[in-house]
C-alpha cells in the first residue's frame, strides 16, 4: 500500500470543503481533499441558487440566524479576496430582496418585518404601489411586500469555480472518484484515511461530505445515521427578455426567482424528502413556474434554459454540524440544508480556527455534532 503523510484530511469537495480547504492552507496546514464525484463542486453547491438571506429564511431570533448573519457579514471580503487570488468575481449583489404577497390581509409580513427590524435588522414592509416601483412587472395583485435590502446573492457557480482555483493555487491537493474511501482509526482517535491501495495519515480528518455525511458506518462518522438526510430541491432557469427584467430576489411562499447579470433567472425550489433520487419531475417543475408566473406573469413567455435537482443536507434538529466529534481528530462541518452558500466563510473560518487551537469568533456549542450523542 503506498502511504501519503498530510496534516489535515477534508472529505468533500463543495463548497465548505472548498473553503475550509483554502482557509487550512492559508494557515500553513497541507491539506488533502477527497471528492467522491469526477469533479469537484457538483452537488448541492453547483446545484443551488446562490441566496444570502439570513433574514428571509429565519422564523425568529436565535443562534441559527445569528450565525448566518455572521456569514453574511464575511461575504465583502469573501468575495473580493475570491478575485484577488482566482480573478473569478463570484458576482455578489446587493440590491436585496422583495418577499411580496397577495393577500388581502398583509398583517403577518408586517409582523414578519417588525420583529426583525426590534432585532436591529433592516426590513421594511412597503406598499403594492412601491413594491411595484421597485419591479415594475410583478403582478397587478401584489398587495404589499417586504424589503430586506440586506439579503443579498452571489453566482453560486461561479463561487464554485472559484473555490476550486484558490484552493489549487494554494496547493491543496484534490483527489476525485474517492467514493470509497475509509476513515481509519487507532487508540480511540482517527490517523487518516484509505482510497483504494493508498493510505493517507493525518491527526486531523474533516467530514464535510454534505447529504452523504452520515453513510459512512456510524463507528467511524460518529454521526447518527438519521442525523443528515437528503432533500432535494427541483429548480430552472429561464432566460429573461429583457436581461433587466428583474433586479432583486423575489422570494413568495410557491417559488424564489433569482435574476443574474447574464440574463439567467433562476427559479427554485421544491422541498422533497425522497432519499439520494434527484430526478426533475413535471410536477415539480409545473410547481415552479406556476409560482414564478403568478408573480411575475410575463415570465410566461420566456425561453426555458435548463432544469436540474440538487440534494440539501438536513441535520434532524435542522442546525449545522459544526466541530469535533467524539473521537479525537475527526470534525464534521455539515448539515447546513438551505444555507450551505451563505455558511460558507463562517463555517471555514470556524472549522479552520478549531483545527489550528484558536477560539472562533462566533459560539458554536450549539452546532457541537457530539449534541447527538448527548
Amino acid at each position: 500500500m503506498k502511504l501519503h503523510t498530510t496534516d489535515v484530511i477534508i472529505i468533500g469537495g463543495g463548497v465548505i470543503g472548498l473553503a475550509i480547504a483554502r482557509k487550512l492552507a492559508q494557515a500553513n496546514q497541507k491539506v488533502a481533499l477527497f471528492e467522491r464525484n469526477a469533479q469537484p463542486g457538483g452537488e448541492a453547491s453547483w446545484a443551488a441558487a446562490g441566496m444570502l438571506a439570513p433574514q428571509a429564511e429565519a422564523a425568529g431570533p436565535g443562534v441559527m440566524l445569528d450565525l448566518c448573519l455572521a456569514s453574511r457579514a464575511l461575504y465583502r471580503n469573501f468575495a473580493s479576496s475570491l478575485q484577488q487570488e482566482t480573478g473569478i468575481d463570484v458576482e455578489l449583489r446587493t440590491e436585496g430582496t422583495l418577499l411580496p404577497t397577495f393577500a388581502e390581509n398583509p398583517e403577518p409580513l408586517r409582523k414578519f418585518a417588525d420583529w426583525q427590524q426590534k432585532a436591529g435588522l433592516r426590513a421594511e414592509f412597503i406598499a403594492a404601489e412601491e413594491t411595484r416601483r421597485r419591479e415594475p412587472h410583478l403582478s397587478e395583485r401584489i398587495t404589499g411586500a417586504v424589503w430586506l435590502p440586506d439579503d443579498w446573492q452571489v453566482d453560486n457557480r461561479r463561487l464554485t469555480r472559484a473555490l476550486i482555483a484558490a484552493v489549487y493555487a494554494a496547493g491543496v491537493e484534490i483527489h476525485c472518484n474517492a467514493a470509497n474511501l475509509k476513515v481509519c482509526i487507532e487508540r480511540d482517535r482517527v490517523t487518516g484515511v484509505e482510497v483504494g491501495l493508498e493510505r493517507w495519515s493525518a491527526p486531523v480528518v474533516v467530514n464535510a461530505a454534505g447529504s452523504w455525511a452520515a453513510q459512512m458506518p456510524r463507528e467511524l462518522l460518529r454521526l447518527p445515521q438519521a442525523s443528515v438526510r437528503p432533500i432535494r430541491g427541483q429548480m430552472l432557469a429561464l432566460d429573461m427578455q429583457p436581461p433587466t427584467l428583474l433586479r432583486h430576489v423575489i422570494r413568495t411562499e410557491q417559488a424564489y426567482l433569482v435574476p443574474r447579470r447574464d440574463g439567467r433567472l433562476v427559479i427554485g425550489a421544491t422541498v422533497e424528502d425522497g432519499g439520494y433520487e434527484k430526478t426533475v419531475t413535471a410536477g415539480g417543475v409545473a410547481a415552479l413556474l406556476n409560482g414564478a408566473i403568478e408573480v411575475v406573469p410575463r415570465l410566461a413567455q420566456m425561453p426555458l434554459l435548463e432544469t436540474w435537482a440538487g440534494l440539501r443536507p438536513l441535520a434532524e434538529d435542522q442546525l449545522p454540524i459544526l466541530g469535533e466529534t467524539d473521537l479525537k481528530g475527526l470534525f464534521c462541518a455539515t448539515g447546513h440544508y438551505r444555507n450551505g452558500i451563505l455558511l460558507t466563510p463562517i463555517t471555514a473560518e470556524i472549522i479552520a480556527s478549531l483545527i489550528v487551537g484558536e477560539d472562533p469568533a462566533v459560539p458554536v456549542a450549539s452546532f457541537s455534532p457530539r449534541r447527538f450523542s448527548a
